[in-house]
C-alpha cells in the first residue's frame, strides 16, 4: 500500500519539467538520487530539464544519472531487506 501512495504522488507532483529558476538551482545529482529512491522506474532527466538553458547540459545529465544509480542502488536494497 505505501508504494502504491508513493507512485500516487510522483504521478500528481512529480511529472512536471521545472522550471527555469529551478533549473538554475537544480543539484542535479540530488534530483536523480531522490527520483530513484522515491520510486522513479527510470531516469526522467529529459523530461526535468525540457524547459532548461544549460550551459552544460552533459555534465547535468551526467550528474543526475550518478544520483539516480546511487539512488536506486538503495531503493533495491530497501526492497530486498523488505522484502
Amino acid at each position: 500500500m505505501k508504494s502504491v501512495f508513493v507512485l500516487l504522488c510522483l504521478a500528481l507532483t512529480g511529472c512536471a519539467p521545472m522550471t527555469a529558476q529551478q533549473c538554475a538551482s537544480a543539484n542535479w545529482y540530488d534530483q536523480g538520487e531522490r527520483d530513484a529512491l522515491y520510486g522513479a522506474i527510470q531516469p526522467r532527466f529529459d523530461q526535468l530539464s525540457k524547459p532548461c538553458a544549460l550551459r552544460d547540459p552533459a555534465a547535468a545529465e551526467r550528474s543526475y544519472m550518478e544520483g539516480w544509480a546511487a539512488g536506486y542502488s538503495e531503493h533495491q536494497r530497501r526492497v530486498d531487506r523488505h522484502g
